[in-house]
């Protein structure tokens, strides 16, 4: 019989050590990025204190059912917990503010999707003025405000159209 080294398909040990860092890695950084001290998040997750700490140093392997309640803990799929930070794209921390925000505000899938269509609108990201929201004024590298230019360009438009002799 092979012993695990052998088989092919399966981890070495180092491998095995390796993702445990990982998912220990990840455990943390989702807990920081939610801003969870460690008893939050081991009172959330029903383990203890120590646990937790073991868990986030690669220490202690999580059972099947502790992986569950940590994810769970962090408001993830369990997908996520083996999710390598460079894969999501996700090093920006803005993006932990969004999705936080949605959270809070138990947003419904329907809200968040008018939120993001008011930012498509705001940034005119892929709308009818280019790909790039940024004001279609020349030289200007401003994000959008609305009808492709930046809040002062669309201001002094507006402005033009509304004074005497302007248009409209």
């Amino acid at each position: 019989m092979k012993s695990g080294d052998e088989l092919e398909g399966w981890a070495s040990p180092t491998d095995e050590r390796g993702h445990l860092r990982q998912l220990a890695r990840r455990v943390r950084s989702l807990r920081e990025d939610r801003r969870l001290t460690q008893e939050e998040f081991a009172r959330r997750a029903g383990i203890s204190v120590s646990f937790a700490s073991l868990l986030e140093r690669g220490e202690r392997s999580p059972s099947f059912e502790t992986l569950f309640t940590v994810a769970t803990a962090l408001g993830v799929p369990v997908h996520e917990l083996f999710r390598d930070r460079g894969d999501e794209g996700e090093a920006d921390p803005s993006h932990a503010r969004l999705l936080e925000f949605a959270r809070t505000a138990r947003l419904t899938r329907g809200q968040i999707d008018r939120f993001v269509a008011v930012g498509k609108a705001m940034f005119d990201a892929g709308g009818e003025h280019g790909e790039t929201g940024l004001c279609r004024a020349e030289g200007c590298d401003r994000p959008v405000l609305a009808k492709g230019l930046c809040a002062p360009h669309y201001h002094r438009q507006r402005r033009a159209r509304l004074s005497p002799g302007g248009g409209e």
